[in-house]
């Protein structure tokens, strides 16, 4: 039989000797991409029913599962001999198991590729390591598993996307290694637009400014991120590229190639300090093509052509209730004056308008009209600039983005920075924001009453449950250990959370 490759760093793509298989349908090639998810290991029905139909699933789904794998089975294994155990697609007791060979698929050839890197640059050969690196990251054809969508492919996504924006930092750290800051200088804006909230990737682009005779640019690359990090967390970088950007800010010689304090000094300090608030964005295969992919010129047009024919059709107050909305959506404090700007002024211009006979027209009627046309014109403008950048989804996203869901996500991304800001632990005294989260395992029983519908007694029985069976790894132990119904009530849901370690 030939050798059968499997392809997720991108569409999901099966080769066999030299020629891509088609998979069949799209719920087909979904069970497949399921198992890849988690490949040698056995994933039970109940989860592949659950990635595939993603909370809407068939009567008959184990039936329907077994069906799609048969279907996988004649195209990944044309000659097995009909009523044979499969050697691709395995049956366990509960599940099925998808047997990947090592680098039998592209995502055990980038790992092994970026680890062989990693090795190269630990023995000093950086430019053997970069070439390693750059090989790896030419396997990625796109997202991963692109096109699916499900809690299951978002996780699987994260883990793929996290090893790529490691390799993409190595690379460009090995590179500022070998002096070449000058075309970093050039490439990393780009990819630094393309992953924005990486705080490790962001120091190593500040540095081969401040190298390449730019420390303006590398301060403003350093408030770049400072503003997104506040707007959007309500925290600052952290200390170590606080540390770096007032070194540059100071004309620090030390901080140049050749002196005692070396490219490779700098790069481990961010590292062991660089905090990463992103997951990444874009798809760049090398670091000559690192712009994202820009959203659709009709979503865009369409989205100035809305905000321009509202504020016409307000005589432009609509652009200053507008502004007010992408300001609160952005959290954008600087946008929220302007907002008040425009409505203050529009306010002003109608009251100077009106003032006077009706029959007659005056000097201050005119500045009145005057004063609305301004609104008009300069808010449509700036709404259309403004608000085009933003997909509708972005939108939704970050109206629904609150204190506590801006807290999961550094839970998510930075565990130890949250412990440190004391995100669900409220009986201590901290300035962060969680809005209300609580963490079962840290709080005293006064701090759980708290949650709506836990009593004293209800709070006694979590105390105890922690101590004598041990800490809650997952929101689901509380209904297993038969302290709340299953499923978790969405009143508790909201304001728990449990903090890794």
């Amino acid at each position: 039989m030939s050798a059968v490759r499997f392809e997720m760093l991108g569409p999901l793509r099966v080769i066999r000797g030299q020629e891509e298989q088609q998979l069949g349908p799209a719920k087909q090639q979904a069970v497949l991409a399921t198992l890849l998810t988690t490949p040698n290991q056995v994933v039970p029905t109940a989860r592949i029913i659950d990635a595939v139909w993603d909370g809407e699933p068939p009567v008959n789904g184990p039936n329907v599962v077994q069906k799609y794998v048969a279907g996988l089975r004649r195209v990944l294994e044309p000659d097995r001999a009909p009523r044979t155990a499969g050697e691709l697609l395995v049956l366990e007791a509960g599940g099925y198991r998808v047997a990947v060979e090592p680098g039998s698929s592209d995502a055990d050839d980038f790992e092994a590729q970026v680890q062989s890197a990693r090795a190269l640059r630990q023995s000093g050969q950086l430019a053997e390591a970069s070439q390693q690196l750059q090989q790896a990251l030419s396997l990625w054809r796109g997202e991963p598993f692109q096109g699916l969508t499900g809690p299951i492919f978002d996780d699987a996504r994260r883990h793929l996307t996290e090893l790529r924006a490691g390799a993409i930092e190595d690379r460009a750290e090995i590179e500022l290694e070998l002096g070449n800051h000058e075309p970093l200088a050039l490439e990393l804006p780009a990819l630094a637009e393309a992953f924005p909230l990486r705080e490790r990737l962001r120091g190593v682009q500040m540095l081969a400014l401040y190298r390449a005779g730019r420390s303006d640019d590398a301060l403003a690359a350093y408030r770049e991120l400072h503003d997104h990090l506040v707007e959007e967390y309500g925290v600052e970088p952290g200390p170590e590229l606080q540390q770096l950007q007032s070194r540059i800010s100071q004309n620090d010689p030390a901080l140049l190639p050749g002196q005692q304090t070396t490219a490779a000094t700098q790069v481990a300090l961010m590292r062991r300090g660089g905090r990463d608030w992103s997951l990444g964005r874009g798809w760049p295969v090398d670091m000559s093509d690192l712009i994202p992919p820009q959203r659709p010129l009709v979503g865009r047009v369409l989205m100035k052509t809305v905000a321009v024919l509202i504020t016409i059709a307000t005589l432009g107050l609509g652009g200053g209730v507008l502004m007010l909305v992408v300001a609160y959506l952005r959290h954008n404090r600087f946008l929220r004056w302007i907002a008040a700007g425009y409505l203050a002024t529009w306010l002003l211009g109608i009251v100077l308008a009106l003032i006077g006979q009706a029959d007659q027209i005056s000097a201050v009627n005119t500045i009145g009209l005057l004063l609305m046309l301004l609104v008009l014109v300069t808010s449509a403008a700036h709404l259309a600039l403004t608000i085009a950048p933003v997909s509708v989804r972005r939108l939704r996203g970050l109206a629904a983005l609150d204190d506590r869901l801006r807290a999961r996500q550094i839970i998510e991304r930075d565990p130890d920075f949250a412990r440190s800001l004391g995100i669900g632990r409220p009986h201590l005294h901290r300035e962060y924001d969680d809005g209300g989260l609580i963490d079962p395992n840290e709080v005293p029983p006064g701090v759980l009453t708290r949650i709506p519908g836990v009593t004293a007694q209800h709070a006694a029985l979590i105390v105890h449950s922690r101590e004598h069976q041990g800490p809650f790894t997952t929101l689901e132990d509380l209904t297993d250990r038969g302290l709340f119904p299953a499923p978790l009530p969405p009143a508790v849901a909201t304001y728990l959370v449990l903090l890794p370690g």
